[in-house]
């Protein structure tokens, strides 16, 4: 059913319409009746409705700004405006933000459920439109990666099916590599531009994250799309780009190290070209690592082990807990067995990325992990920092309770380190980051916290904007209201922080500023 809600200041206009409407037939559920818009703005945050019928005159936020607000995070909610003759320029503006639907008081039942049913048509041609995208931006993220890594991987392990050093088994290699990106080739496109490889020779492994971390700054203030593949072997850093980079650019990243490094650069015809380059050279290591999204992913030059681990990985999104926990025991055991440093390196970073990955270990943890377990240099104390992870994170994956805990705790993550985005909804979270029903994440939330969503957020705004004008006294409201993400709508940041506070925050900070 489509969700709706119905939001006008005159309580007998809305219960009206509420109970003039068979609702059920027309397939719509009514969520909420608003008094006003910012009740209306953070039901929508709560809620997330499809349609929302509003009135264009309201106190706290009008029909415009909720119109405005809300399309700037989610323009897949249709907005039905309700309207006086005298409000018609009111209502032209708000087409202006793609609002289609338009109904002057007083309407009739019929036409009301015409409009009605039209804003659920454009619902369904919006959702239709928005799954689409989403598919085949996932359909392009999955295969892209898959085609890399398939790639690299064919290129590397071919050596465990041929006679070694023969010619036979590089042409075998690498007619493989090239297979692939036929089949890949129909969605990616890789294969009929010019490539630069790009060696940084001497680059310490202690240093490659931070340098990492520099490129994807640089390519963020620029705008340019720097990198778009690479490894690092043995102290040198590969990277595969469309477009030569400046070596000044370059050396300004990797900072300390500038120094040290030794930069290479070699023009290839295509993607094919320059990886059979690239794995002549890699073939022969035990331990490599690829290099996406500017962190480092280690690789196993093994296959029956890289199978292995992600059939664990799989068993392992499955979220039951007995399950969870034999799957624990399994990635246990094999860290004892390995003998090996570097392997046992690889595997604990692997393994540490995974659990990060399904919420088993914060995003804190995780980093705090590869970088102790990349300067150790004692096997067995390796091994240690690997078996003290697992052991943390079985707990957290074999508890019962634990997929709703880590659920609300990656929520609240996320708001903090976002903060200051204007379009932080539960939705965006909801879809784009946890991969999950928006419904399903609101009941939970508000099951485990007591708290709505648009309250806990209401509640992480107010305190950082007190934090700020106790740090500063001097601040701006305007300047507080764009770093607690309500930078476009300052009225409506002083009207939660009076609600919260039972002043203005000019009033608050004046008056702290004293004590």
């Amino acid at each position: 059913m489509w969700k709706l809600i119905i939001a006008d200041d005159e309580r007998v206009i809305r219960e009206t319409i509420y109970h003039l409407i068979d609702w059920e037939s027309l397939g719509i559920e009514v969520v909420g009746l608003c008094k006003d818009g910012i009740e209306a703005y953070n039901m929508i945050l709560d809620k997330s409705p499809d349609i929302v019928m509003t009135d264009i005159r309201m106190p706290g936020l009008s029909g415009l700004e909720l119109v405005r607000e809300i399309v700037q995070t989610d323009r897949q909610i249709q907005f039905l405006i309700l309207s006086g003759y005298e409000e018609f320029e009111y209502a032209r503006e708000a087409m202006k933000w793609g609002v289609k639907h338009y109904l002057l008081k007083p309407c009739n039942e019929e036409k009301l459920v015409e409009s009605i049913l039209e804003a659920c048509e454009d619902c369904r041609k919006a959702k239709a439109r928005a799954e689409l995208e989403k598919q085949q931006n996932a359909m392009q993220n999955v295969i892209h990666q898959d085609a890399m890594y398939h790639l690299i991987m064919d290129g590397i392990t071919v050596r465990e099916e041929q006679e070694e050093g023969t010619s036979e088994e590089s042409l075998s290699a690498f007619q493989k590599a090239e297979e692939q990106m036929e089949l890949y080739g129909q969605y990616l496109d890789l294969g009929k531009h010019t490539c630069y490889l790009v060696y940084l020779y001497f680059l310490e492994q202690t240093e490659l994250e931070h340098v990492l971390e520099q490129l994807e700054q640089y390519g963020k203030e620029t705008g340019k799309d720097l990198l778009f593949y690479g490894l690092y072997v043995k102290n040198t850093l590969l990277l595969f780009c469309h477009e030569l980079p400046d070596e000044a650019v370059l050396r300004n990243c990797l900072g300390q190290s500038a120094s040290m490094v030794e930069i290479e650069t070699e023009r290839h015809e295509s993607l094919p070209e320059l990886l059979k380059t690239v794995l002549f050279k890699v073939r022969r290591y035990d331990v490599l690592y690829a290099i996406h999204n500017f962190k480092p992913i280690a690789i196993l030059n093994n296959q029956n082990s890289i199978r292995y681990l992600q059939k664990i990985y799989t068993e392992l999104e499955g979220n039951d807990p007995a399950e969870n926990e034999r799957c624990v025991e399994e990635l246990t055991t094999m860290v004892r067995g390995a003998s090996r440093r570097d392997f046992l390196q690889m595997l604990g970073n692997s393994i540490c990325t995974h659990m990060a990955k399904i919420g088993a270990y914060s995003m804190q943890e995780e980093a705090a992990f590869l970088r102790t377990a990349n300067e150790e240099k004692e096997t067995e104390m390796l091994r240690t920092l690997i078996l003290e992870m697992l052991s943390q994170a079985k707990k957290k994956l074999c508890r019962e309770d634990q997929e709703y805990g880590i659920l609300v705790e990656r929520i609240m993550e996320y708001v903090k380190e976002h903060l200051a985005d204007y379009d932080l909804t539960l939705k965006k979270i909801a879809e784009s980051y946890l991969y999950m029903n928006v419904d399903y994440v609101s009941r939970k939330f508000h099951q485990i916290t007591g708290k709505k969503f648009s309250q806990y957020l209401t509640e992480q705004r107010v305190e950082r904007a007190k934090e700020l004008f106790l740090k500063d006294p001097g601040n701006k409201v305007q300047y507080v209201a764009e770093q607690v993400g309500c930078g476009n709508n300052p009225q409506y940041f002083t009207q939660i922080f009076k609600k919260a506070e039972g002043m203005t925050p000019a009033k608050w900070a004046a008056q702290m500023s004293e004590k």
